[in-house]
């Protein structure tokens, strides 16, 4: 019986030890496979942490080249002053694709106070940058010697290169081949077509590494430096009399500002965009004790008196200002020229080439019409369509091609803008000068031109194939119409057609006698807002004037320029008799003035800011402006810049893609 009893006791010790020894076994392998999941997850963690890395790395980068682009932000790149027309011509090669040089326009790129070296020729297919975030500059981060760096970035590193490709597309521009990389858009402009691939890895200690890439194809397009880009520009800031210009808390201007004078400034004007001088510096009005100093704002005890300052949300709210942020003032910047002449507008209206800047001739003039003999004599005062004279009959014949924009000799007594009528997308101007009346009628969607004109025999009615675009052998400017009057308008009003994109330029002063508008204005308060019409005015040597003639309320839509240094005279866009009268309400602009002097518009009480007489300012920018958008052959400041073209690089998703590192 004991043997029994021992016996089983001995069987249960077993089975129990069997079990421990189970368990133990049990609860090692699951020990095991958690220690396993564990690494697993922190493999797989480690590794998603170096994707996000290298994706991270590799927007960086493409953050890197929007910036160089001058694409966003905008206006950190410039172009290097030394870069000529000459120069973009050879590079475009006639537009052979063998014989350009896609990268050399690089070299001329200013980021940070730095340009690049690359030393680039027609056979470069393409450049390799490396992305170093530890660059000193504050936008400039790719560099093209050494070793790509290490760039710490959460909780690893990355290491990324950015290769620009040349690419080919079809172009009228392009010959022999249908295709090539960079394509003429018109008178010094040209387009750069790329391709970027960006290769980034991403490593996360210990071992995690992986690797991203994006490609995307561009463009991008450098152009001549049109003063439309200015919501104010001042050649001297003051009133042409010499009187100091205050801007004053009641003074905003969204959009960009530039004087190669010097500014004054009295308790908080708003600004939205950059603000710049040539001077050193500013003056503050300091409580009615003016101080000039080398300073962006005037400061006493702590307590800023006077500064530019941004906008805020309550703009209307003048007293709550001494608190916004600084506005985007930089001092001590290059002069920008005003243009000395107005030959390139006058050439082109007459059908000349606009490289050629050399005065017009009477002969030049001549040629271009028809009916004028091709004589070196005066031109005698009137109002000429150049016409290409196909039988050499000496007239104007219904179905011959245009060959420039429309000229005026002499002074205009009226130039009124209109729609051709509801629905037919034509635009109608209308010219009156003496006893001669011609008409003007543009029809874009069949490109005909059809002219009435007083002092023709009959017909007097005729159709011209082509529109006013002046300069008829070069691309761009499919919507522009030029006209030139070689003396004074006086009497301009109207409405510019929807689809019209027109410069006016005289010699002597524009007078704005109603409301200036367009058909299809564009909306200030929506930066993507793009209509075609667009309307510039330019007042070679005098002022552009609203007249007493002009109603109360008056809207002005265009970009508006007057004067330059070179003629002794002191323009500037101002308000006939604008100390005169009682208030006249506001003059409410879309577009920008720039001018030699600062034209005056109206007087108001010092004590309460009351107008008093003439007119208030409601100026609002043209923001399209800012995208290369302007008036066909609007004034330029010699300068080039460089813009987004047709393909962007913002606001378009690159290809991503993984791949082994």
């Amino acid at each position: 019986m004991r043997r029994t009893v021992a016996r089983e006791q001995g069987m249960a010790l077993m089975g129990i030890l069997v079990t421990v020894l189970v368990l133990t076994l049990v609860g090692g392998l699951v020990l095991h496979l958690v220690g396993k999941e564990v690494a697993l997850s922190a493999a797989r963690l480690y590794g998603l942490q170096s994707l996000h890395v290298a994706e991270g790395g590799a927007f960086a980068a493409r953050a890197a080249l929007m910036v160089l682009m001058g694409i966003s932000p905008a206006g950190r790149v410039t172009v290097d002053p030394s870069l000529t027309g000459t120069l973009l011509s050879t590079w475009y090669a006639g537009g052979d694709r063998a014989r350009q040089n896609s990268f050399a326009l690089l070299d001329y790129l200013v980021l940070d106070g730095a340009r690049y070296s690359l030393g680039a020729t027609s056979a470069t297919d393409s450049v390799t940058f490396q992305v170093n975030w530890a660059l000193p500059g504050p936008h400039r981060k790719l560099e093209v010697a050494g070793t790509p760096p290490a760039n710490p970035l959460a909780a690893g590193r990355y290491t990324a290169t950015l290769t620009l490709a040349r690419r080919a597309a079809a172009h009228p521009s392009c010959a022999p081949d249908p295709a090539c990389y960079i394509h003429w858009l018109g008178p010094d402009e040209y387009e750069y077509l790329y391709t970027y691939t960006v290769t980034s890895d991403g490593v996360v200690p210990p071992r995690a590494r992986r690797r991203v890439v994006l490609a995307q194809d561009f463009s991008v397009v450098v152009r001549r430096q049109t003063f439309a880009q200015f919501a104010l520009f001042t050649h001297v800031h003051t009133t042409p009399g010499g009187s100091p210009i205050w801007f004053t808390s009641r003074t905003s201007f969204d959009g960009p500002v530039h004087t190669n004078g010097e500014y004054r400034f009295a308790f908080f004007p708003k600004f939205s965009d950059r603000l710049t001088s040539v001077s050193a510096w500013a003056w503050f009005n300091n409580r009615g004790s003016a101080v000039r100093q080398q300073a962006n704002e005037h400061v006493v005890g702590g307590v800023r008196r006077d500064a530019p300052v941004t906008f805020d949300a309550t703009p209307a709210d003048i007293t709550d200002d001494a608190d916004n942020p600084p506005a985007n003032f930089t001092r001590g910047v290059a002069v920008i020229p005003m243009p000395t002449n107005p030959y390139s507008q006058k050439g082109v209206a007459v059908g000349r080439d606009p490289a050629d800047t050399s005065p017009v001739t009477n002969l030049q003039v001549r040629q271009a019409v028809p009916e004028l003999a091709d004589t070196s004599a005066s031109v005698p005062n009137g109002i000429y369509v150049p016409v290409v004279d196909q039988n050499g009959n000496g007239r104007s014949d219904p179905g011959e091609l245009l060959a420039g924009g429309i000229y005026v000799q002499g002074d205009l007594t009226s130039l009124t803008l209109a729609p051709g009528g509801p629905g037919n997308d034509r635009a109608v101007y209308t010219f009156t000068a003496g006893g001669q009346t011609v008409t003007v009628t543009v029809d874009r969607a069949a490109q005909t031109t059809t002219v009435t004109n007083s002092a023709w025999p009959a017909p007097q009615t005729r159709t011209f194939a082509g529109v006013p675009r002046g300069w008829q052998g070069g691309p761009g400017n499919t919507n522009g119409t030029i006209i030139y009057v070689e003396g004074t308008i006086q009497a301009l009003a109207g409405t510019l057609e929807e689809h019209e994109q027109t410069t006016i330029v005289a010699a002597g002063r524009i007078d704005i006698a109603d409301h200036l508008r367009y058909e299809d204005p564009p909306d200030p308060a929506d930066p993507a807002d793009n209509p075609l019409n667009v309307l510039g005015l330019y007042s070679a040597s005098s002022d552009i004037r609203i007249t007493t003639a002009a109603p109360d309320d008056l809207v002005l839509h265009g970009v508006f320029m007057a004067g330059n240094p070179a003629d002794g005279y002191n323009s500037s866009v101002h308000v006939q008799n604008y100390n005169a009268g009682s208030p006249r309400g506001t003059v409410r602009l879309i577009g920008g003035i720039i001018e030699e002097y600062y034209g005056a518009f109206g007087t108001f009480d010092p004590v309460t800011g009351n107008p008093v007489t003439g007119y208030g300012r409601d100026f609002r920018f043209d923001r399209r402006m800012l995208r290369g958008f302007a008036p066909p052959y609007f004034p330029t400041t010699g300068r080039f810049e460089i813009g987004e073209g047709s393909e962007r690089l913002a606001n378009v998703r690159p290809a991503w893609r993984e791949a082994a590192p």
